[in-house]
């Protein structure tokens, strides 16, 4: 272990710090002085990084956060610095303080790369994530080449702090369950309703003898005051006290309520499949080697969308166990293709 001072920049979403938990656990082997900057859509999982400073900056940077970035930076002698997301004020640093090694994932297309190829030339070394073309690499994959030394990479997380459930929580969750997020906005924009997600549960439960969903972490949901509802009509496991209610309407669906991001990345390592919106759970699906079957609200029309979908798939699904499948107004037959893939 050496003595390097080390910041890295992840104030991005919570699937995404997923992608770079594998990084930031081999940056800890490498020395005991790291400090990550998180946004407010990721701050959640910071109990990872027991072993790390963490401040909290907004997903998207505002003025104070860039000046308290500059000033930190003034301040704090830093060897290295790792640009895991790429946002554009991060790419002026390396003008800034030319002494200090900078690391990045970039990106590129045919219409604007980020960062330019001229900023590119200030950077110690950088990895390129493709959109225009299939990417060799994952994103995860991509990030590991950042290090100088392939030897310290920590495959098994043994940096982090990975939590195991109480058995008080266990003791709530029935055997044998299906995991499912329901987030408004995605059903809202894929033409479903309230009653169409009742029909959705009543189908899973032909296969899976229990269902357990949570609205959005990020409170989405709220916006239509859905958790009353949910509230009236389903079974309860409030994950705030760790208290169950059975509602003898719905006693096989449980909604989660007051679900975090703690206990969210428990409960997925308990189930048997998840489905969901492609995103965090997609992500803490495969950090536990569990299947997600994702959804997505947009058809395949055109080859340019299948050459779209395909690029995608190289970034970020690489080693997942995953399928997907389309909502869209055809509310038998996108249940149909769920129903297949769980």
């Amino acid at each position: 272990m050496t003595k390097k001072k080390i910041l890295i920049f992840k104030n991005d979403r919570g699937g995404d710090l997923f992608t770079s938990l594998k990084l930031i656990s081999s940056l800890l082997i490498k020395t005991n002085d790291v400090k990550i900057y998180l946004s407010e859509l990721n701050i959640g999982f910071s109990f990872f990084f027991k072993n790390a400073k963490i401040n909290k900056i907004n997903f998207n940077l505002n003025i104070f956060d860039k000046i308290t970035i500059i000033i930190d930076l003034f301040l704090n002698k830093y060897d290295e610095i790792f640009i895991l997301t790429p946002k554009h004020f991060y790419f002026f640093l390396p003008f800034l303080f030319k002494n200090i090694k900078f690391y990045a994932i970039v990106y590129e297309n045919n219409i604007r790369n980020r960062p330019s190829i001229y900023q590119r030339k200030f950077l110690f070394n950088y990895k390129i994530v493709y959109r225009n073309k299939i990417n060799p690499k994952s994103y995860r994959e991509l990030q590991l080449d950042l290090l100088n030394d392939q030897k310290i990479i920590d495959h098994d997380y043994k940096n982090l702090y990975i939590p195991n459930i109480s058995n008080k929580f266990k003791s709530l969750l029935p055997n044998n369950f299906l995991l499912f997020q329901f987030r408004y906005l995605f059903f809202e924009k894929s033409g479903w309703n309230i009653d169409d997600f009742n029909f959705l549960m009543k189908n899973i439960l032909r296969k899976h003898e229990f269902i357990l969903f949570t609205s959005d972490i990020e409170k989405n949901c709220l916006i239509k005051n859905y958790n009353d509802y949910f509230e009236k009509n389903f079974s309860i496991i409030d994950t705030s006290n760790y208290k169950n209610y059975i509602n003898e309407k719905n006693k096989n669906i449980f909604y989660l309520k007051n679900i975090d991001a703690f206990n969210l990345f428990l409960i997925i390592n308990e189930s048997n499949i998840n489905l969901a919106q492609h995103g965090i759970f997609s992500h803490i699906s495969y950090f536990y080697k569990k299947k997600c079957h994702n959804l997505f609200n947009f058809e395949i029309n055109s080859q340019k969308d299948i050459i779209h979908q395909k690029i995608s798939c190289s970034e970020w699904y690489k080693g997942m166990n995953y399928s997907f499948s389309f909502l869209n107004k055809d509310i038998n037959k996108a249940i149909k293709k769920i129903l297949k893939n769980i």
